[in-house]
């Protein structure tokens, strides 16, 4: 992140452009839509780490193009500097202490470069990260007061209980302390550590115009044994979207039960794993907290006869549910006759198995014949790799199930919105 600048560089014969008309360039050249600011409920259908993936591929490659405009001259050097800190991604331990130095001895005019850095991703696999990398991250993040996009995905520390996993308490305390006003997204659902519940709630305490929450597992804490100590759930005027996972709705609920701290709530995203949850605890807070979502994003892992039984509750509870995504292991955990909530125009679906037999697809495809949906309008398959495979492998029994419309009456789509088989 850090950049050696040359004392050699000299100033560039530039055009007569006025100094404005050259930020406005520089801005054209870097700006990533979306990636630096908050502006609503991610659209993308396919799961979330495929989403980071890419955008982290895209910070990347304008973080290349930001170090190539200042590197130019001291001119340009001096107009781009705002650019080049506005996005921070960090993903080995070792750059950690010279970003840390790099952020101290930087200044923009009046302000030091970390005024303008909106977005941080931390994403380090190197599982030799120690107590003092989290430190210096610690000191990183108060260097940041206006971020607004925080994504973490760090490794165990090496004296870390394997069942607590959890994040030091000084990253979460550095987030609420110094950016919580300003904190839309905060994601930390791919890394191994995850704060306890109890820092969580001061995190979200502090983060009142918090639009986004991808935190579906707190670490276990010494702390959750005292329930008078238990800190209550705030109520989130602004939360958007949520992650949750089924067997861990606890730390999500609010002592009152029987109230909706989460009146925005439009996108709701969970796992179902075994063990399967309450289902009177879970159907309550569905009823209560999403009644007004309009996208579910279903991480299915039970029995394929159970899935039902998930659209009903969404049938019961959602009545504004527009987009389903269901993520399933593979495609024969689509049973036929499936009946979808009424109000679910497009239905996504992803299949984590990536070579499947045709069997599989035969299957998929005898349950779109039968699905039923009163205002069902497209079916979207959002594995590239099995639209692909489908295509080339399959193309006979496509085309053969799609060949009569009276037995589908929705649009099948590919993961990128084109008909399947034109």
């Amino acid at each position: 992140m850090t950049l050696a600048i040359s004392h050699d560089s000299t100033v560039c014969n530039l055009p007569p452009f006025p100094p404005e008309l050259w930020i406005t360039i520089f801005s054209l050249a870097t700006d990533i839509p979306g990636l630096l600011s908050y502006d609503g409920p991610n659209p993308s259908d396919i799961p979330r780490p495929l989403v980071k993936e890419h955008e982290h591929k895209l910070l990347k490659e304008s973080l290349i193009t930001k170090r190539n405009i200042i590197l130019v001259c001291k001119t340009w050097n001096a107009l781009a500097t705002n650019f080049l800190y506005q996005s921070v991604l960090v993903t080995r331990p070792a750059t950690l202490s010279s970003l840390l130095v790099a952020l101290g001895g930087r200044s923009s005019g009046a302000v030091h470069v970390g005024w303008w850095t909106r977005r941080l991703d931390v994403l380090i696999q190197d599982d030799h990260c120690e107590a003092s990398h989290y430190a210096l991250l610690a000191n990183i993040i108060r260097r940041f007061p206006n971020l607004s996009i925080v994504n973490l995905s760090m490794p165990m520390l090496p004296d870390n209980d394997s069942w607590l996993r959890q994040l030091p308490e000084s990253v979460v305390m550095a987030l609420a302390e110094s950016c919580g006003p300003s904190l839309r997204v905060f994601d930390c659902s791919e890394s191994i550590l995850r704060p306890c519940r109890e820092d969580l709630m001061k995190l979200i305490i502090a983060a009142p115009n918090l639009s986004v929450l991808h935190c579906p597992i707190c670490s276990p804490s010494a702390r959750d044994k005292s329930p008078s100590a238990r800190l209550d759930v705030p109520v989130m005027t602004k939360l958007q979207s949520l992650s949750l996972m089924s067997v861990f709705l606890r730390d999500y609920l609010p002592d009152d039960r029987d109230a909706n701290h989460f009146p925005a709530l439009r996108k709701l995203t969970y796992d179902c794993i075994p063990p399967p949850f309450l289902d009177h605890t879970w159907k309550h807070f569905v009823r209560l907290s999403c009644a007004n979502v309009t996208t579910v994003h279903l991480d299915y892992s039970l029995q394929a006869d159970r899935l039902q039984k998930e659209l009903d509750l969404l049938s019961e509870c959602c009545l504004f549910l527009n987009d389903l995504v269901i993520y399933i292991r593979s495609w024969t955990e689509i049973n036929p006759y499936l009946t979808l909530p009424p109000s679910v125009s497009c239905l996504g679906l992803y299949s984590k198995l990536r070579k499947a037999p045709t069997f599989h697809f035969m299957q998929l495809l005898a349950a779109l014949r039968t699905i039923s949906g009163s205002k069902l309008k497209t079916v979207r398959l959002l594995h590239a790799d099995a639209v692909e495979d489908l295509r080339e492998n399959s193309r006979d029994l496509l085309q053969g199930e799609l060949a009569d419309s009276t037995r589908i009456t929705f649009r099948i789509e590919d993961h990128e919105g084109h008909l399947l088989m034109t």
